[in-house]
């Protein structure tokens, strides 16, 4: 019999829980402040924060590097750390800016009643599952109710 095989090819292990009581479930933020104003939220991780936070998810890198048997001290991999820490910090950006920066007042009062249709616009993002990038090419189509969005703030 063929051992389970994990979504990289190697073999799956089972690994038993670790000993003492479960740990208690995490409580999810609410995504909408209470006031019902959701999309002028504040931001949940400010860049001071990502400025404090890079060393630690550095040596994180490091660890990870190590982790895979390669050598962190090796020439080719010195900065390599640092710059993935800043790296995945750009691909999670996202995640610290609210609708009311991107939009940033590019909403227009407009007697438009027809579809508005933006095309091929370029997209990357990360899974959030796997911490894979992944790109693309986006459409966006909507129906405008007396207001439409400057075209350029669709693609961001």
């Amino acid at each position: 019999m063929e051992a389970a095989r994990g979504c990289n090819g190697y073999g799956r292990q089972e690994r038993p829980p670790p000993p003492g009581p479960a740990p208690p479930a995490a409580a999810e933020k609410p995504r909408v402040p209470p006031d019902g104003d959701g999309w002028r939220g504040e931001r949940p991780r400010s860049e001071e924060d990502n400025e404090l936070s890079l060393p630690g998810l550095a040596a994180a890198y490091t660890s990870i590097l190590r982790a895979l048997g390669e050598d962190p001290q090796r020439q080719g991999l010195l900065k390599t750390p640092w710059r993935a820490a800043t790296a995945m910090q750009f691909f999670t950006k996202g995640y610290q800016e609210t609708i009311a920066d991107v939009l940033n007042d590019a909403i227009f009062d407009e007697d438009h009643d027809e579809m508005v249709i933006v095309k091929d616009i370029d997209m990357f993002s990360l899974c959030e599952h796997h911490l894979v990038p992944f790109v693309g090419k986006v459409h966006i189509g909507y129906l405008p109710n007396k207001q439409v969005l400057g075209l350029s703030k669709l693609a961001r």
